[in-house]
């Protein structure tokens, strides 16, 4: 069984790849109406999920039950966020936008708490 930094690292490329994906179609349509759901997609997504498995990496003790809810409630952000900021921006709806909005904040929360208990297992 593949271990939690995995999953964080492995989804953090498939969402890199997904942004670059979308970053290559921008450029060759030069259409950049949707740059902002791409951004969001590369920060939140490729860049903040690679830290998140870092993170748990470098401090397995980190690893637990909370640190399993919290990838769950990242992955479901960042699949919904810049779904939602894209239909925002096209002036279809805000809420899906609102809700992955809201889930980021929520995962940010649950790691800086696991950052938190787990202060002494960093070492540098």
């Amino acid at each position: 069984m593949k271990s939690l930094p995995f999953y964080f690292i492995a989804a953090s490329v498939i969402f890199a790849l997904l942004g670059m994906g979308y970053g290559m179609y921008m450029a060759g349509s030069e259409n950049h109406l949707l740059a902002g759901a791409h951004a969001h997609n590369n920060l939140l997504g490729w860049v903040t999920m690679a830290i998140y498995g870092l993170y748990y990496r470098a401090v397995p003790a980190a690893i637990g039950r909370l640190a399993t809810v919290h990838f769950w409630i990242t992955l479901v952000a960042n699949l919904i966020f810049p779904i939602g900021i894209a239909l925002a921006i096209l002036g279809t709806t805000p809420l899906l936008a609102a809700i992955g909005g809201g889930l980021e904040m929520l995962a940010m929360l649950i790691f800086g708490w696991i950052v938190l208990r787990n202060r002494a297992g960093l070492t540098v």
